[in-house]
């Protein structure tokens, strides 16, 4: 049994206890991190960083070394164990070089597995010992994320994102960020009556950058003190990876004071990642069986995912539809809270054909107050002769 600081990358959540059984641990002894993107954020913690980060087979290899080539900087004392099912085809001197200490292949035996985390700990303590430890680094200045998030196509997923982050530019006047991750389909610049001109290397380029002046320049103004960032459509450009999506996400809100991101309809390791670093992640559908069906297997897969459950807020498009169903009667069903009910309104084509967010468009219009009064919400903005009380919450 060992007293190192042990943190586990990747699904399946099981995969904690298959170490900590190696190790001779309790399972509520080692950490869980469901992608790379939050085993990276555990630098940002105020606790000493991990011994030895073990990634599971379930995590894919460019992200694994990307992984590793990240504690290489910020923790060289932390040992990176990389776990396979079977052996790596060719690519361990591309894992040595990225500084992983070990690779197990799981089908060997769980012989192999106790031997390298051993070693591991035993590298980590020795180099902790010997004076070589470094501090966290200080994550510096951080924004807020905010992401938001439907399985179904349709529901409004892009209006709300596009039209919550000109609502908070204009409510707060400060710097927001609103990024277009759906790479497939994205349409977050169509609202604002432009396309994105950016190829996707550079969008992922965007991780590497730290003067605020080179990443404004990466992005597109959008409106007062709103920048967007996405990338053209290219079907042969492949995907963003989670490790990169960290990377991007943790220089935007360096640099921004709100970051709102427009996941992918997939969980992809893009928008796992995008979730990890998202303090609050909204979960849109409309307002009919089929969307709501989506809304609870979205919910029942994230939680599964080891996402917090006081991490998602739930927002209803098209909420006043005379339909057949009521919003108690999705919150009775789901039993969940709706944090944010949007009407319908003819407004919101109009606004987006003409290509201008309606908030902006149709300042006076009903559409416009409910999100209006959501950024309030959001940014914790008092709204004029609210008395600082929060508009929207749990109940």
């Amino acid at each position: 049994m060992t007293e190192a600081r042990i943190v586990t990358v990747g699904p399946p959540l099981t995969f904690r206890q298959q170490v900590a059984r190696a190790l001779g641990n309790d399972p509520d002894t080692i950490e869980w991190k469901p992608t790379v993107a939050a085993a990276e954020g555990v630098m940002s913690e105020r606790e000493r960083p991990p011994s030895v980060v073990v990634l599971s087979p379930g995590v894919k290899e460019p992200d694994a070394f990307g992984l590793a080539e990240f504690f290489g900087k910020a923790s060289p004392t932390t040992a990176v164990v990389l776990v396979r099912e079977n052996e790596l085809n060719g690519t361990l001197p591309a894992a040595m070089r990225a500084g992983i200490r070990d690779v197990v292949e799981l089908s060997k035996g769980s012989n192999d597995l106790r031997e390298a985390l051993k070693r591991a700990v035993a590298w980590s303590e020795s180099l902790r010992s010997a004076g070589r430890d470094l501090a966290p680094e200080a994550d510096g200045r951080q924004g807020h994320v905010y992401s938001v998030f439907s399985s179904k196509g349709g529901t409004g997923k892009t209006f709300l994102v596009s039209n919550l982050a000109a609502a908070i530019a204009a409510e707060t006047k400060q710097d927001v960020a609103v990024v277009d991750f759906d790479i497939d389909l994205g349409d977050v610049f169509a609202y604002f009556g432009l396309e994105p001109t950016r190829a996707l290397e550079d969008l992922v380029s965007l991780g590497d950058q730290a003067e605020r002046e080179a990443i404004l320049a990466m992005g597109t103004q959008l409106g007062p003190q709103l920048w967007g960032f996405g990338a053209v459509h290219d079907p042969s450009a492949g995907e963003i990876g989670g490790e990169a999506t960290g990377k991007v996400l943790r220089t935007l809100r360096s640099t921004f004071e709100y970051v709102l991101v427009d996941a992918t309809a997939d969980y992809s390791d893009a928008a796992l990642a995008v979730f990890d670093l998202s303090e609050q992640i909204f979960l849109i559908a409309g307002l009919d069986v089929v969307g709501l069906r989506h809304l609870s297997l979205a919910l029942q897969t994230l939680l599964s995912l080891g996402f917090p459950r006081e991490r998602f807020r739930i927002v209803l498009n098209r909420a006043d539809s005379k339909v057949g169903l009521a919003v108690s009667d999705v919150e009775r069903v789901m039993k969940v809270s709706v944090d944010a009910r949007i009407p319908s309104s003819r407004l919101v084509p109009i606004s987006l054909n003409r290509g201008i967010p309606v908030v902006t468009d149709q300042p006076h219009s009903e559409v416009t107050k409910t999100i209006q009064a959501f950024a309030r919400n959001v940014a914790q903005v008092s709204a004029p002769g609210s008395g600082g009380r929060r508009l929207f919450g749990r109940r």
